[in-house]
């Protein structure tokens, strides 16, 4: 996501955003005002991106329920809001003292917004603003599609509980040229489509190798001393999968959804997560 701070020696408003390797930083406006207005702009707009890249990093085809109120209703509800961004830039709801209730987050973000835009009252500074907006909502569509160039290259810093097709086949070129990695795995893949590419050569090289050996391929993952438990048990899992038949995009989707969903504050599946839970404790003591 983009994070937008004020520079004070040089009055200006500045976007940046990770590349994999390091941010990439450009000024939004110069000549801003010198409130504490446009502090909370920078804060507004950080939160606006959050919000925005959350409908990529959680699509709604990859929801478990749909219909009316369900999961992937309200974040296809959240991904629709995106052409209502710069309109709540230009004229915001109005407060009117009575509650104002959106919704979706990005629509209740993007009146914030418009709101402080028009408490500074710089009809310059705001189309510059709004400008900025419409190049990340940009991004956003593009990494949807498996684009990551230009601004859209934030992507490959956020998991995602999904994959494009053309991500994971440009991964899967990356490490048919290079066996044992590249940078560019890092800054031109999204993580969750190099996961899949990776599992997919994992499996064929415990495969080969378990050939010339007679042993079975989770016996070699298993030999394989230089692996900290938790991370050669996910591995284990993914061979497992991957033996018995599961494609790697199978294999990898349910681990990195678990996992998106704990930094979230959901548990599923408390019986596994105990048990990880003592193979991590084991590790530690």
């Amino acid at each position: 996501m983009t994070r937008y701070a004020v520079d004070h020696v040089r009055h200006a408003l500045i976007a940046h955003w990770g590349t994999g390797i390091g941010d990439i930083a450009t000024v939004v406006a110069e000549g801003v005002p010198a409130t504490s207005d446009v502090l909370r702009l920078a804060a507004d707009l950080t939160e606006l991106s959050r919000a925005c890249w959350r409908c990529y990093t959680h699509p709604a085809s990859a929801a478990d329920r749909h219909g009316p109120d369900s999961v992937g209703w309200h974040r296809q509800a959240e991904r629709d809001a995106f052409g209502s961004v710069v309109p709540a830039l230009i004229a915001p709801v109005r407060p009117t003292g009575v509650l104002t209730l959106f919704s979706t987050r990005v629509e209740e973000v993007a009146n914030r917004v418009g709101r402080t835009l028009r408490v500074l009252n710089a009809p310059r500074f705001a189309t510059s603003v709004a400008t900025d907006v419409t190049c990340e909502l940009a991004a956003v569509e593009h990494a949807e599609l498996g684009d990551l160039s230009a601004r859209a290259q934030q992507a490959v810093t956020l998991s995602r509980e999904d994959a494009s097709p053309l991500q994971v086949a440009q991964a899967d070129s990356l490490l048919h040229q290079h066996p044992f990695g590249t940078e560019a795995l890092f800054t031109k893949i999204d993580p969750t489509a190099a996961a899949i590419a990776a599992a997919h050569w994992l499996y064929a090289a415990a495969v080969t190798s378990a050939r010339h050996t007679g042993r079975h391929p989770l016996q070699t993952i298993a030999e394989v001393d230089n692996i900290k438990a938790p991370a050669q048990q996910s591995l284990a899992e993914v061979m497992s999968a991957m033996s018995g038949g599961a494609p790697a995009r199978h294999a990898v989707m349910p681990m990195i959804r678990n996992a998106l969903h704990v930094a979230e504050g959901h548990l599923y599946n408390v019986a596994e997560a105990k048990h990880r839970i003592g193979v991590a404790e084991e590790l530690i003591a």
